[in-house]
């Protein structure tokens, strides 16, 4: 090893307590411990304010009316079926995430739905739990604790972040996200690539991988554990594997060793060999995993959207141009966007998205090969830097898997932007390089025309009124999550096109107890998409609601045609349907609810109350009878089970009158 990376390594350490510029140095006793701590109290004070917020967006049906959260009797389900199976159990789904199940009984058991804030600390620490690995990412790859703290920061305050921190269900992102960087650094630390002290294992007749000695083991396990819960958690974590070969290709030879700056490494194939074997124990995790997710979802993945490939490959620039703009601009954010897919190229759709894109890659390209040339610690973060932006945001660009109009979220950029924050830093440090100004470490040399530490001030002064803005954003940004109809209203300001904007402003209207402009929205949504099953299912409530069966058996009708896997909706299609007197078609659809959600509240309740006015007495009463076994509170069933035995006591006594 040279003595220019031994000096990388260790980070400049020699600046001692202080930097010269009259600010501490980070590699110091306190600045090691403080630089940290202020990362993550900022992140906190960001996201405080969430605690005062309630159950928003999908928190009404994913928490407050699941009841497969409710006992732990539901939690040998949670590996069996996907995460809306106790709602819809037809539904062809592609969320197999275990443990975020598991994350919200636990929640339910320690909060209740009585202290929804404690919901929201869950959501705030796991936020901050990732601030920090991503911070200790930035150390492994940058050497550089000030560089590190830029990258901290950026991630904890970054507004874009709101959604999956101030949305209860969007714990996944926090959650998945905490055991994919902890599988990454777990795994280096096993291999001892960027020990903290700048300490590399040499191969050679008592150690002759260069492998970790001691600990190695444990932490490999210990990031095998990572890895499944990573997968248990979201998809995401299916990355893993891919994460941890590019790692060890970027930065191991075939010895195992740490490569050294100015060492040519392995080559091509021993170095490709090493990376493959150091991850073949992740991609065996991952095929344990996929049995048991192809079994839970009765197929790996299951198209959402029909589309074809090549409306997939045109929409794709887009949607990465408009994922650039909200990191870089993080302005206009909501839960909802236009982002309509393309499915032909046109200048603004294909080209100029395509342009911008090939134009990032090239600037990336040309960075990486000029700090190749002489600081080569700082090509290898570029590289993986980069990789882990890629590899993770490919998998939300198959826009077959997603619903059409929700192509983009907020929350799909949460882990991808682990890598932005880093790379974005580092750009920040090689400006500071370009222009002379001094890092941690470096001194002002003769000749410079501007005071240093005057400038170091100044640069102090500027960093924290940014960063203040940051979070002063992001909290402004929270408070958007404050109930649905300040959610719903921005989303629909934001994209008045998409049709789920729309219709959860509609429904958030409704709420609030004004129909008519809940009924005007919803028509607003089906004059986009007339066959939208939620403004058509929603709309039936309503008609329902006001007493006009025939309507409501319209918007029914279409709804079970569109998406025949909603229970319900057969319910009370067949409800308004008993109310015209149609009770052969009432019956058919009650029944067709009942296939479709077999334990469906009042499905039995309704179908006996259609049987009755059948005149079929016995078999309602059978109905009354299975709606009491699962609810016997049911007041309403127990009173028309009475009623039907009156009446079959009645009929029985009168036939037996009648007789010689």
């Amino acid at each position: 090893m040279n003595p220019e990376n031994v000096s990388q390594q260790l980070g400049g350490q020699s600046g001692g307590e202080t930097e010269g510029h009259g600010y501490p140095s980070p590699e110091s006793r306190w600045g090691r411990a403080l630089l940290p701590a202020a990362i993550l109290l900022a992140t906190f004070l960001a996201y405080v304010d969430t605690l005062a917020l309630g159950f928003v967006f999908d928190d009404h049906v994913l928490i407050v009316t699941n009841d497969s959260i409710r006992s732990w009797r539901y939690f040998p389900t949670y590996f069996t079926s996907h995460i809306w199976a106790f709602r819809y159990p037809h539904l062809l789904a592609n969320y197999y995430r275990p443990l975020f199940l598991t994350w919200l009984r636990l929640c339910d058991v320690i909060f209740g739905l009585q202290r929804p804030w404690g919901w929201h600390l869950g959501s705030v620490l796991a936020h901050v739990a990732v601030t920090y690995l991503v911070y200790r990412l930035a150390v492994l790859l940058t050497k550089d604790r000030w560089v590190a703290g830029v990258a901290g920061l950026l991630f904890g305050l970054h507004p874009v972040h709101a959604e999956a921190v101030a949305d209860i269900t969007s714990i996944q992102e926090p959650l998945s996200t905490i055991f994919i960087l902890g599988a990454v650094l777990a795994f280096a630390r096993s291999r001892k690539v960027g020990d903290e002290k700048g300490i590399v294992p040499v191969a050679d007749s008592t150690n002759p991988s260069g492998a970790r000695p001691g600990s190695g083991n444990g932490l490999l396990a210990a990031a095998l554990a990572l890895t499944a819960a990573a997968l248990l958690s979201k998809e995401s974590g299916m990355v893993v594997p891919a994460l941890i070969f590019c790692f060890a290709w970027i930065y191991e030879g075939s010895g195992g060793r740490e490569v050294a700056s100015g060492d040519g490494g392995a080559g091509l194939i021993g170095r490709t060999i090493s990376a493959l074997m150091a991850s073949i124990p992740f991609w065996l995790v991952v095929l344990l995993y996929v049995p048991a997710r192809i079994r839970a979802l009765k197929g790996f993945a299951h198209v959402i959207t029909p589309m074809p490939l090549s409306t997939v490959i045109f929409t794709i620039p887009s949607v990465l141009v408009f994922y650039l703009r909200l990191v870089f601009w993080p302005s206009g954010l909501s839960c909802y966007y236009d982002t309509p897919s393309v499915s032909s190229p046109g200048f603004a759709t294909f080209f100029a998205p395509s342009l911008v894109l090939i134009a990032l890659v090239a600037a990336v390209l040309i960075w990486y090969a000029r700090a190749w040339k002489d600081r080569r610690g700082d090509a290898r973060a570029i590289a993986f830097a980069t990789v882990l932006t890629v590899l993770t945001i490919v998998p939300v660009l198959n826009f077959r898997f997603l619903p059409e109009g929700e192509l983009a979220h907020d929350r799909y950029v949460y882990l991808p932007s682990v890598g932005f924050v880093i790379l974005t830093a580092m750009a920040v440090r090689a400006l500071g390089r370009k222009f002379k100004i001094p890092t941690h470490g470096e001194r002002r040399t003769k000749g410079e025309n501007f005071d240093a530490s005057r400038f170091g001030r100044l640069g102090w002064v500027l960093a924290v009124l940014f960063f203040a803005a940051l979070g002063l954003i992001t909290a402004r940004q929270n408070i958007f999550w404050s109930d649905d109809l300040t959610l719903n209203y921005r989303a629909h300001e934001i994209a008045p096109r998409n049709v789920y904007a729309t219709t959860s402003l509609a429904a958030a209207v409704a709420g609030r107890g004004m129909d008519g402009a809940a009924m005007a929205l919803y028509q607003q949504a089906l004059s986009v998409q007339p066959r939208f099953w939620r403004a058509n299912v929603n709309l039936g409530y309503l008609e329902y609601g006001r007493g006009d069966y025939p309507e409501a058996v319209r918007y029914f009708a279409i709804a079970c045609d569109a998406d025949p896997t909603d229970g319900d909706q057969f319910l009370y299609l067949g409800m308004s349907l008993l109310r015209q007197g149609r009770f052969d078609e009432a019956e058919k659809a009650v029944r067709a609810g009942l296939l479709v959600r077999p334990e469906g509240k009042d499905y039995h309740l309704g179908l006996g109350m259609v049987l009755k006015a059948e005149g079929k007495l016995a078999e309602a009463r059978q109905e009354f009878d299975a709606e009491l076994a699962a609810d016997p509170q049911d007041a309403q069933a127990g009173t028309l089970l009475d009623q039907v035995t009156l009446e079959i006591g009645a009929g029985a006594a009168k036939s037996g009158a009648g007789k010689p």
